[in-house]
């Protein structure tokens, strides 16, 4: 049978780095009996079953049945309930070859250890109270941030900031649920008053509330800018100068330059940043009738992807002007931004008003261009509209609870307000709290395990 998450009696092994060559590899072991598993394949044993936590010990890494030397390595030692993941653990730091890192993680699994599953020791800190979900999800966001602002906020939310409010809006709706629960219990004696005035503070507290998850559900969309980063397309008519452009921006010649026409049949890509942002960008094919063949599926491409773009950047040949096609795509992308391509040639015609001039060739007034994806970036994302920075949420999980549990409480805010019957509502505040909790983990299942942690990286 397949173990799962929940199987935590198993000791477990995984390699914490990236399989390859590299200086060195991390494998890591966690369980019940850990240290002592370990030493069965350590060389000296005692040196490691008296090693205290947070120590570390030299010697060689052995075959537990042969006695066969794997690597010389440094072992750091940490005793539960003080480790990462609540349980005796030790971390291997080998010599970084594939070679060695099979041999070392054989060696362990004969000790007893099983191979961890994705995120494994992520779940057994949660699992065992070192930490929830949300911190969790941020382990995951930093070991996968593409830019420093992605690092920031993962960060950020790795510090339990983001699991305090969460928290702290939780007790806050079973503090508004046990005194509604109260009045249900002990109603209002007749002749006493209405209850009207004794109301008016639910209500107040309800929308402090709603507006608190009301500023969490809108920066997603910038805490999603920042970790999956923005697409970026740069589209246009052949020769309009894309490949040059894309080259520029990248700063390495990555794309083939050259007079022919469709020369780029197919989009080429990379990863950089701009402005604290991880961008995606995409060099497409020349936009251009194409009846049939490699190049017509090029242009389709090219299309489909200005048409998930985050942002478009549209070349026109400044020598050349406007064609019927460009007024046509910009037509279809209004937001697009435009860019009127080569005025270092002496030919080129004046820099349409809205468009910025630019020379891809020469790279005059790159940082103009720079900017302005910056500046459209920050304004998908709110930060424009902000200069304060705020904690952001990037998880999907997390957004869809979030606006779950505003819709339970703006329920429960009509009901108080309306002077619906007081049973009817603190079942939307229930239902608000629970939302809360599968967002920390307070209330989960084995379900969101999967969901969750089966994204991690093996070792993390």
């Amino acid at each position: 049978m397949a173990r799962t998450y929940l199987d935590t009696g198993r000791p477990i092994v995984a390699l914490a780095t990236a399989p390859g060559r590299s200086a060195l590899a991390v494998i890591r072991t966690s369980g019940e009996k850990a240290v002592e598993r370990c030493a069965r394949c350590f060389f000296p044993s005692n040196a490691l079953i008296s090693a205290g936590g947070y120590t570390m010990v030299h010697g060689y890494l052995v075959d537990p049945e042969s006695g066969e030397r794997v690597d010389e390595v440094v072992a750091a030692v940490f005793r539960g309930p003080k480790s990462f993941t609540g349980e005796d653990s030790v971390e291997f730091s080998c010599h970084g070859s594939a070679a060695v890192a099979s041999r070392a993680l054989a060696a362990l699994e004969g000790a007893g250890f099983a191979p961890a599953l994705p995120g494994e020791f992520s779940f057994r800190a949660f699992i065992n109270g070192k930490t929830d979900l949300v911190e969790a999800e941020a382990v995951n966001e930093l070991a996968s941030a593409r830019c420093d602002t992605a690092r920031e906020d993962a960060l950020l939310r790795l510090s339990g900031v983001l699991s305090s409010d969460f928290s702290a809006l939780r007790r806050e709706m079973l503090d508004l649920l046990s005194e509604m629960e109260v009045r249900l219990d002990y109603p209002i004696e007749e002749g006493e008053s209405e209850g009207f005035d004794s109301e008016a503070p639910w209500i107040k507290r309800l929308a402090a509330c709603e507006a608190h998850l009301e500023n969490l559900s809108r920066s997603y969309i910038g805490g999603r800018l920042r970790q999956e980063g923005a697409l970026v397309v740069v589209a246009g008519r052949p020769n309009a100068g894309k490949s040059s452009l894309f080259n520029l921006v990248v700063r390495e010649e990555r794309a083939i330059v050259s007079p022919e026409p469709g020369t780029t049949r197919d989009w080429l890509e990379a990863w950089i940043e701009i402005g604290g942002y991880a961008v995606r960008l995409v060099d497409t094919a020349g936009l251009r009738r194409a009846e049939e063949g490699i190049e017509a599926e090029g242009v389709r491409r090219s299309m489909d992807l200005s048409g998930r773009a985050d942002i478009i950047i549209y070349l026109v040949d400044g020598r050349v002007g406007l064609s019927i096609e460009d007024i046509d795509f910009i037509d279809r992308h209004p937001a697009a931004l435009k860019l009127w391509n080569k005025i270092d040639a002496a030919d080129c015609q004046p820099v349409p008003s809205g468009w910025l001039g630019l020379s891809a060739k020469k790279g005059d007034r790159l940082e103009l261009l720079e900017s302005a994806i910056r500046f459209l970036l920050s304004e998908s994302s709110g930060e424009a509209a902000s200069k304060e920075s705020s904690i952001r949420i990037a998880s999907s999980r997390q957004k869809t609870l979030v606006d779950q549990c505003l819709e339970a409480i703006r329920g429960a805010k009509a009901g108080v307000d309306s002077k619906a019957p007081l049973d009817v509502t603190t079942l939307d505040i229930r239902e608000a709290a629970d939302f809360l909790g599968e967002i920390t983990g307070e209330i989960a299942g084995e379900e969101v395990f999967d969901r969750i942690f089966g994204s991690f990286c093996l070792g993390k």
